[in-house]
């Protein structure tokens, strides 16, 4: 999870993401969105913005995804407002999450590194 300082960023930060996640799975009518994963919210220590990183499935055109979450967003925010969560509702968006694929990179770096220091 992530989120900025302190235990009510944290806390507001985790609820997001299970909501947002619970609203794409259960309300979205967009297929579009069906093909992500909610992996984080990282919060504004004001809880005024919310960044919220999601993965796709791999074959997914991230572009349509982006596409999707776009013009969804005003449906998110209002099923977000419907479960009266807070008080003022932070503005939302939504970034996909590389650090999986960063760290599968270097992965393969540091094994092809090891393979050719091997080899000498």
């Amino acid at each position: 999870m992530r989120a900025g300082g302190g235990k009510r960023v944290t806390r507001v930060a985790e609820l997001l993401r299970e909501q947002i996640a619970l609203i794409l799975l259960h309300k979205s009518h967009d297929p579009r969105l069906q093909d992500l994963t909610i992996t984080g919210v990282e919060m504004s220590p004001d809880l005024k913005q919310a960044r919220v990183f999601y993965l796709l499935r791999e074959g997914v055109d991230p572009a349509q995804v982006q596409a999707a979450l776009k013009k969804g967003l005003g449906f998110i925010k209002q099923e977000l407002a419907r479960e009266h969560l807070l008080r003022v509702m932070p503005e939302l968006f939504f970034l996909a999450d590389t650090g999986l694929e960063r760290a599968a990179r270097i992965d393969e770096l540091l094994h092809q590194l090891e393979t050719s220091e091997s080899e000498k």
